[in-house]
């Protein structure tokens, strides 16, 4: 497995070179299989990435609809989509298994995430995560690269100045986001949005923890009540990390 080094000036340096067979992939694809919940050019944020690892596997936790799983098995349809979703008996979860039941390298599983990913990982995988979400999120890429097998972590919906994206902004040096303004620039266009807000962004964590995952879990236990009641939890916080 070729990796490439991980960060936006590599996704930038690549991305004019990966966008016309991208470009093929979506176009091949009927309409209403490009969405909801993901924006095409965050996928091709996760493609530029993810492409050139050429992954035999790529793990989804989260995939409600199917609309982001749909993306994924179109444009890497020689890779194997392993899809997790947590509730089995929703209607959402019928409707996501109808539509993708014609695509042959997607595997849908049910059940709790942080208890199935762990146990599937394998060597160099990519995960996307879209499910938990927020914290829960953070604490479930922080366990899964702490055990030094994920090619890259993806997290959606952390778009700016989210709680739990300022987290990762004053914690993870190593971590860069799809709403990159040169990357936005270049490629926004892809989603015929215009200048309209963009609620969702992913946010790729590469595969070194920044620090050791004792101390990330608590300060993300920390971050999320300082959050929720930012007087007392702060307090505390400054009272462990001062």
């Amino acid at each position: 497995m070729n990796i490439n080094p991980i960060g936006i000036e590599a996704v930038l340096e690549s991305a004019d070179r990966l966008l016309p067979e991208f470009r093929a992939a979506i176009d091949a694809m009927p309409a209403d299989e490009r969405g909801p919940g993901i924006f095409i050019s965050e996928m091709f944020f996760f493609y530029c990435i993810v492409r050139p690892m050429n992954p035999a596997r790529i793990l989804e936790s989260g995939r409600d609809l199917g609309g982001s799983t749909l993306l994924l098995a179109n444009c890497f349809p020689k890779t194997r989509i392993i899809s997790v979703e947590f509730e089995a008996s929703s209607p959402r979860a019928e409707i996501a298994l109808k539509r993708l039941a014609p695509h042959t390298n997607v595997e849908c599983l049910f059940g709790d995430s942080r208890e199935i990913l762990p146990r599937l990982l394998e060597p160099g995988d990519p995960v996307l995560i879209d499910g938990p979400k927020e914290y829960r999120a953070l604490k479930l890429a922080v366990n899964l690269l702490h055990a030094r097998k994920p090619g890259v972590i993806f997290m959606h919906d952390f778009g700016a100045g989210l709680p739990w994206r300022r987290f990762v902004e004053a914690n993870w040096p190593g971590a860069f986001f799809s709403d990159h303004p040169e990357f936005l620039r270049r490629f926004g266009s892809l989603d015929n949005i215009g200048d309209a807000p963009r609620p969702t962004t992913f946010v790729c964590l590469p595969t070194e923890l920044p620090a050791a995952r004792q101390i990330l879990l608590t300060k993300i236990v920390l971050s999320r009540a300082t959050s929720l009641a930012p007087d007392k939890a702060r307090e505390l916080f400054e009272k462990l990390f001062r």
